[in-house]
């Protein structure tokens, strides 16, 4: 069954960023963090903030199927280490992959490598309705 994907503004919890704020993934009306019931709630996405836009360019460009993810096998990172983005800090990622008709964002896992997949987050994989999915990633 399809979900429902926007992105939706959310203020970092932690004081110490002072009111930041990034795009969230909403799947279905539930944060992406909650559906993947990851406890860490600081880690951010790669949409709003941080200030090099060009990584977020490059970001929204892979989640778009534009360019070929930095990641091998097609993994994407959903949320990353708020301080600094890399992933060396420790990412959560996913495979995404393009059926046509669908999106599948599928085999999420925790990753602090770009060539090793640590450990995997029991989630079913998420399908989205390809006009729904894009739509999601050409507004805000």
């Amino acid at each position: 069954m399809f979900k429902d994907l926007q992105l939706k503004w959310t203020t970092h919890p932690d004081n110490k960023y002072s009111g930041r704020r990034y795009l969230d993934f909403i799947v279905s009306g539930q944060s992406l963090r909650d559906y993947l019931g990851i406890k860490n709630k600081s880690s951010v996405t790669l949409f709003g903030f941080f200030p090099i836009r060009e990584e977020q360019i490059k970001a929204l460009k892979e989640f778009r199927l534009q360019q070929k993810p930095q990641l091998p096998g097609n993994r994407i990172e959903l949320y990353v280490c708020e301080n600094c983005g890399d992933i060396g800090c420790g990412a959560v990622t996913a495979k995404i992959i393009d059926r046509g008709d669908r999106i599948v964002w599928t085999e999420f896992a925790k990753q602090s490598d770009q060539g090793e997949i640590g450990e995997r987050i029991g989630a079913e994989e998420i399908e989205f309705e390809r006009q729904n999915y894009f739509k999601a990633f050409s507004t805000n």
